[in-house]
């Protein structure tokens, strides 16, 4: 009985707000609905789950059918939504919809909602054409294409989800869409799996008319022109990333190698690789001219190179191949090769342990690198991880006009 009142509490509250609004001939609905979503935001507890359809019956009896409550009625369909009672849901907003002398926005408010219990069924068919209907609401048109959108992604239908940003995005004229260029990245993808090169350039052309900084775009164009075995136009296009984000410049350097190596410039690609780590202190680079060093001059140069930067910064990957060049320079005896070599094996077990890439967004972190953060949905904000290059906005190069 103590579990019931606890539950009770709410529905107390609500119902003596609600005779109190009659009372004084004012329309509380607004503060209705927010009380009882305060009362219900904290966790269940699950020894008195069981009472939970008891509370409701008695909300139920409180919103009533008239147009006066119909937020409270729909504030009580949500209830039943994230408490996982969709069914109940369900038929709550179709008696709703069924209802006479319902203005168009109250309407669309109950269809709205009704798309929601169906997407969180997983009727994803039913949802889809729900929304589909309110997408020229003018108070629930918008919501209607992000729900879309989402259903559109989750089905991995590009061009549908790619329509829908489209539309939402001259809704917020001016704005920079992110997420449109990486659905026409995605489509150009499935044009280059095809074989459809001249389509996938059309996309991607496409995606960096919506968003000059995509990264993605950029990647798969120099990957085009490698294929092609276009090494100048590939080194053009993958120095020009520098200018979009910097911090995916450990994507770029050693695919760099490959054009500088058939065109005959491995000087220009030191230089670049130098020109790199000293301006944005990016790894990679250094790493990478250290292991150039390593086959034009031998390891004690590589080592050399390496000894030098850890006077000024130090990181495991950094120690670790120091070592390695270290140990292949030097002729050790006694017992300083085993300690040697359990610190190499140690330290390459640690560093097979980092994660490769963050989101900056949410602080995910993955060994290989995604284009959307399967934690926080968001495109584009997956980056590689000690690139040497600030975050979220930080961005020191200057993008291109």
């Amino acid at each position: 009985m103590l579990e019931l009142l606890t539950l009770l509490l709410p529905v107390a509250a609500a119902s003596g707000w609600y005779a109190a609004a009659r009372h004084h001939g004012r329309n509380l609905s607004g503060e209705l609905k927010d009380g009882i979503r305060r009362a219900y935001q904290a966790p269940a507890d699950p020894a008195i789950g069981a009472r939970a359809d008891e509370a409701f019956h008695l909300l139920r009896q409180i919103a009533d059918s008239s147009t006066k409550t119909l937020e409270l009625q729909l504030a009580l369909g949500s209830l039943f939504r994230r408490s996982g009672e969709l069914s109940k849901a369900i038929e709550l907003h179709e008696r709703l919809h069924s209802q006479p002398q319902l203005t168009d926005e109250q309407q669309h408010a109950i269809r709205f909602e009704l798309g929601m219990d169906y997407l969180s069924a997983g009727l994803l068919d039913r949802a889809e054409n729900v929304f589909a209907d309110l997408t020229a609401s003018a108070s629930h048109g918008k919501a209607s294409l992000q729900q879309m959108l989402a259903i559109y992604q989750s089905e991995k239908d590009w061009v549908r989800a790619a329509e829908c940003a489209q539309t939402l995005k001259k809704l917020d004229a001016g704005q920079r869409n992110t997420t449109l260029a990486h659905l026409l990245c995605e489509q150009a993808e499935s044009a280059i799996a095809r074989g459809e090169t001249v389509a996938a350039q059309t996309h991607l052309q496409q995606a960096l008319a919506e968003d000059p900084r995509c990264v993605r775009a950029t990647l798969l164009k120099s990957r085009l022109a490698l294929q092609r075995q276009q090494w100048a136009e590939a080194g053009v296009l993958l120095r020009s990333v520098e200018f979009q984000n910097p911090a995916f410049l450990p994507e770029v350097i050693g695919q760099l190698r490959l054009c500088h190596a058939n065109l005959r410039d491995m000087d220009g690609y030191l230089a670049y690789l130098d020109y790199v780590y000293q301006r944005y202190r990016t790894e990679a680079a250094a790493l990478l001219l250290a292991d150039e060093l390593a086959q034009r001059e031998g390891a004690p140069a590589a080592a050399s190179y390496l000894t030098g930067l850890l006077s000024e910064r130090s990181s495991l990957n950094l120690i670790r191949r120091t070592l390695h060049y270290a140990g292949s320079a030097t002729r050790i005896d006694g017992d300083c090769v085993p300690a040697l070599r359990r610190c190499l094996t140690a330290l390459d077990g640690l560093a097979t342990q980092q994660p490769g890439y963050g989101c900056v967004q949410c602080g995910y972190e993955c060994r290989e690198l995604h284009w959307h953060c399967p934690t926080c949905r968001a495109w584009g904000t997956i980056q590689p991880a000690g690139s040497g290059v600030g975050f979220i906005g930080k961005n020191p190069a200057t993008s291109p006009s």
